[in-house]
């Protein structure tokens, strides 16, 4: 019996471009080290990429025609959600053009993919109020799910950045089945970090430009350089996920 081939999916998260491409970001160049990810990341061969928030550091249009750029060939599918860095005003018509989805719900190789967007104008928190959670009402039971959001739905034990998380995240899982959804996935606290809430898989997506040491409490750079996650989705609903990095 042959197999079902499996969807691969690509998580780029807090990449934090700005308009000027000479920026510096933590000490880092963004589109330096952006681009020194993107051949690790073509050797997967992703069938579809999410952009988890903070593409841009300053939230602006210049910043969002260069990620579009270097990101447009990279998968046949590609959506996003914003970050606290983000605008979205800026981001959305940028995406749009060039074909990206905002969602807030794809089918993607048998699952359903869920966009949530959870930032808050000029706060570093997040937050997901009941219209921003209503994708979830439109889920089919019992099909795989992976549920994507920028801020952490839970502590990943490093003071620096849970000072910022999703608040109020009770929200978030008196929503989530189980036997449905089998990942939430975030970006935001610069780490790859692997977790469990209420049987549902907690990953985060560590920076295309710099990440943090974890349990810092305050953020040491990372010198093992950018990074990003992959996951392999089954129709059935079996999934793996891992890390990709430059070196």
């Amino acid at each position: 019996m042959v197999m079902p081939r499996p969807f691969t999916l690509l998580q780029l998260s807090d990449s934090h471009l700005s308009a000027d491409p000479a920026a510096a970001y933590r000490g880092q160049n963004a589109d330096a080290t952006l681009s020194s990810l993107l051949p690790a990341c073509r050797l997967l061969a992703p069938d579809g990429v999410v952009l988890s928030g903070d593409v841009a550091e300053d939230g602006s249009t210049a910043a969002y025609e260069r990620a579009g750029q270097m990101l447009n060939d990279l998968a046949p599918r590609t959506a996003w959600i914003p970050g606290n860095h983000d605008d979205r005003a800026a981001m959305a018509p940028v995406f749009d053009r060039l074909g990206y989805q905002a969602g807030p719900l794809l089918e993607w190789g048998g699952w359903q993919i869920v966009l949530l967007d959870s930032a808050v104008p000029n706060r570093p928190e997040g937050r997901l109020d009941e219209a921003r959670l209503a994708p979830l009402d439109e889920l089919a039971p019992g099909r795989p799910t992976l549920v994507f959001v920028h801020h952490q739905p839970l502590a990943v034990d490093s003071p620096w950045i849970d000072k910022y998380p999703l608040t109020k995240p009770e929200r978030l899982w008196s929503r989530l089945d189980a036997r449905t959804v089998k990942v939430v996935a975030f970006g935001h606290v610069h780490q790859a970090f692997s977790g469990e809430r209420q049987g549902i898989a907690c990953l985060s997506a560590p920076s295309t430009v710099a990440n943090g040491q974890p349990g810092a409490a305050r953020f040491t750079l990372d010198p093992t350089g950018p990074k990003a996650r992959w996951f392999r989705l089954w129709p059935d609903g079996r999934w793996l996920s891992g890390i990709v990095s430059a070196g």
